[in-house]
């Protein structure tokens, strides 16, 4: 069970990512287990990020072996979300946690091992302080060798990234800056992980693997949905983060709110994929509106992803019936089973 010691503190929105990969910016992913079988806490702190949370990037193999450091920082977009496509090493793709990041900003200057290393006094008391102050495992990011010396702890994927450090460490300082967005409370606050995560494997009938290409044709949408709605007078409000539907509209001098779902598809889209909470929202709440833009084009544009506008459709006062849908996933309670060796 993790450890949430962050809870209940509005300030510590911050974590670490240890990384070899290339891609840091653009998502953070993790299986539920390790290959053998075995639960890892700081694969789980995946599901923990929240939206408008900062991710600090902790690049362990750079380029013509220059030494680890903190490359730069993005932030969490949206809520984490189960998906079949993590790759685990070299091993095939396997279940695990995602979590997708934007506005990625490189550090003008990196601030690498040996810096860090510079500040060991400050950066330990800070370690001893937290732990004196939580009670159980704090996932700090970093572990003091038997030479004196720190290090990004060993295999240790996402940490969490005490706001105390950035005193220590002050050339972080505009990552810190990333998270003064305030979040959105809501009614729906206490929706899961899981129902709310879901909303981002749902873009179309084929789900799309690459996460900055599925978020660029969800956005095309969005913005797609929300140019047609302020057209006809509504004010938007894009709560797909937080809420269990995509656009909050109101207009002035009309009593009463319209909720919008919002798909988007390369394709014709004839069939999209729902949610559960999907489905129940639109059959619970009314006016909700179906919107879906079909046959977004898209390229890639340097570390960018360019989409091009679709044909916009909408099914007013939708209520999705019960004929109209059909299961192709499904969740299942594994009865006991017996070990075997």
């Amino acid at each position: 069970m993790i450890n949430e010691w962050w809870a209940l503190a509005s300030d510590q929105r911050y974590w670490m990512e240890t990384i070899k990969r290339r891609d840091y910016g653009d998502a953070i992913r993790a299986p539920h287990r390790k290959q053998n079988g075995a639960a890892m806490p700081y694969y789980e702190l995946v599901k923990f990020v929240r939206d408008g949370d900062v991710v600090l990037h902790w690049d362990t193999e750079r380029p013509f072996g220059a030494p680890s450091a903190f490359v730069g920082w993005s932030v969490v977009d949206g809520a984490p979300y189960d998906t079949d496509n993590v790759v685990y090493s070299d091993a095939s793709p396997t279940t695990g946690t995602e979590a997708l990041l934007r506005d990625y900003t490189a550090f003008r200057q990196p601030l690498d091992y040996h810096q860090l290393n510079d500040r060991f006094a400050k950066v330990r008391a800070l370690r001893d302080q937290l732990a004196s102050q939580v009670d159980g495992t704090n996932y700090f990011p970093f572990n003091i060798r038997k030479d004196g010396t720190l290090r990004a702890g060993q295999g240790n994927y996402l940490t969490k990234f005490p706001v105390e450090l950035f005193d220590a460490l002050p050339e972080l300082a505009e990552a810190r800056r990333g998270a003064q967005i305030p979040r959105m409370e809501t009614r729906y606050a206490g929706w899961s992980r899981e129902a709310r995560g879901d909303r981002r494997q749902a873009t179309e009938a084929g789900y799309i693997a690459d996460a900055k290409v599925r978020r660029a044709i969800e956005m095309q949408a969005v913005h797609q949905a929300m140019a047609y709605y302020e057209a006809l007078g509504y004010d938007c409000l894009d709560v797909g983060a937080s809420r269990p539907y995509d656009l909050h509209l109101t207009r002035a001098g009309v009593d009463g709110e319209r909720h919008i779902e919002v798909k988007g598809s390369m394709g014709e889209a004839a069939e999209v994929e729902l949610t559960i909470g999907e489905v129940n929202h639109a059959r619970d709440f009314q006016p909700t509106d179906l919107l879906i833009v079909g046959g977004i084009t898209w390229k890639r544009e340097g570390d960018s992803v360019v989409t091009e506008p679709g044909q916009a459709r909408v099914v007013e006062n939708w209520t999705p019936r019960k004929l109209s849908l059909r299961p192709i996933r499904f969740r299942h309670t594994v009865p006991r089973a017996v070990s075997i060796e």
